[in-house]
């Protein structure tokens, strides 16, 4: 959270006047996500997150980790941290009256990719962090990390589309 906190702080410095509040286009997606964010969850998923990890590293039966799977268990609202090899690696009580939130997950795991956590020698490339059901079928992916390969998700296609009818039409003036 350091850094929304650090962005926004200096945005509102930059940008902020008396009474005309103006957000510019780039930061919409930010304020997109930072509405969604369960603020509780976040240091409880991060701390849970990492900790999963220490424990792979700590057993380490196979030289690498792959994938990272997560289960959440409704009725008991507990979050489940398995490795590729469905080794259980954590677990977490999340609080009774709290569901998890997808997008604050999701958060956290880019905020953790962003300050380099993931780029350790026992993972390898591609890496995904996905959801779970008891099974172990995938049923959403949170993370996707590969040295080769850009994923693109949200609305970026429409924000593309508008930036290039804006070039095309300066273009042709």
């Amino acid at each position: 959270m350091s850094v929304i906190n650090t962005v926004t702080d200096t945005f509102v410095k930059i940008f902020a006047r008396k009474n005309n509040f103006v957000i510019p286009k780039f930061l919409l997606p930010l304020r997109r996500q930072m509405k969604s964010i369960n603020k509780t969850q976040v240091s409880l998923l991060e701390i849970a997150i990492r900790e999963s990890l220490k424990n792979y590293e700590s057993k380490k039966v196979v030289n690498s980790l792959g994938d990272l799977y997560l289960y959440c268990d409704n009725e008991e609202n507990i979050l489940f941290f398995y490795d590729d090899l469905e080794n259980l690696l954590n677990e977490v009580q999340l609080p009774s009256d709290e569901k998890l939130s997808y997008s604050t997950l999701r958060f956290v795991l880019q905020e953790l990719n962003r300050s380099g956590f993931f780029d350790k020698d026992y993972i390898i490339k591609p890496f995904a962090v996905s959801l779970t059901d008891k099974d172990f079928v995938v049923t959403e992916e949170l993370l996707f990390l590969d040295d080769d390969t850009i994923k693109l998700e949200g609305d970026i296609w429409t924000e593309m589309e508008e930036d290039l009818d804006n070039f095309l039409k300066n273009l042709l003036q």
